[in-house]
């Protein structure tokens, strides 16, 4: 077997209601050189049960070990692949050429990340096409330098990510920390609209953009008064 060129990495904690259709929107992606890894912290779904359905490797950990950062370093480390794709276990990609036209930004070596726009409005998961439809504008803007990456669909560089693991010290928002990192040191962060997804916590209980959006201004309210370029923190060593 060939070494994949893309690693997926999705962090998983009772996503029984749309992982099924994450994955197999994945595996139908016109660009197929990847592997699968999910990290699961102690689901008490059918998450599991359905994940093993497909062609993945599965890490379980335990719900005490969870951290945002560790999850992501933990299977980032056991991945081949010279790109880290990192999607939510219920983001489904806007279309099947999203990965292809996702790497086609790092043609560019001065990139470090790409991440796009997120619908939050459930017809998506029903229909892609329609769903696309609901893109307000500003989500259909491409920008060349931001810190607004987002891991709920990333694709990152995994030799950079050597230089600068997601930082454990925060909770949350590692993301942010990353790509304000690599703005320091040089490097672009891209927004691309082709590499969007669909992202509703619509049934599943989970709290909503307004809910978190004030602990996540408070975290990078402190993320931007770090002194850059730096090294991350990291309890394990990988």
């Amino acid at each position: 077997m060939k070494k994949p060129k893309v690693s997926f990495v999705i962090r998983t904690l009772n996503e029984a209601l749309w992982i099924g259709k994450v994955l197999k929107t994945l595996l139908q992606q016109d660009f197929n050189n990847f592997e699968i890894i999910v990290i699961d912290s102690g689901s008490k779904d059918k998450t599991v049960e359905i994940v093993k359905r497909f062609p993945v490797k599965l890490i379980q950990i335990k719900p005490e070990e969870f951290h945002y950062s560790y999850a992501l370093n933990l299977g980032i480390s056991k991945a081949k692949g010279d790109y880290i794709a990192i999607i939510s276990g219920h983001s489904i990609p806007i279309s099947d050429d999203w990965l292809s036209k996702g790497l086609e930004n790092f043609k560019d070596k001065k990139v470090a990340a790409v991440s796009g726009h997120y619908s939050s409005i459930p017809i998506g998961y029903i229909s892609r096409r329609l769903g696309r439809l609901f893109f307000a504008a500003y989500q259909k803007r491409r920008k060349e330098k931001s810190a607004n990456m987002t891991n709920t669909n990333s694709l990152i560089r995994k030799d950079l990510w050597k230089q600068y693991p997601f930082d454990e010290e925060f909770s949350g928002c590692e993301d942010y920390d990353w790509a304000s990192e690599m703005l320091a040191r040089g490097y672009k962060i891209i927004i691309d609209p082709n590499f969007s997804v669909f992202h509703s916590h619509f049934l599943l209980g989970k709290p909503g953009y307004l809910e978190r959006k004030p602990r996540w201004k408070k975290t990078t309210v402190a993320m931007d008064k770090r002194k850059r370029p730096r090294k991350s923190y990291i309890k394990t060593k990988f």
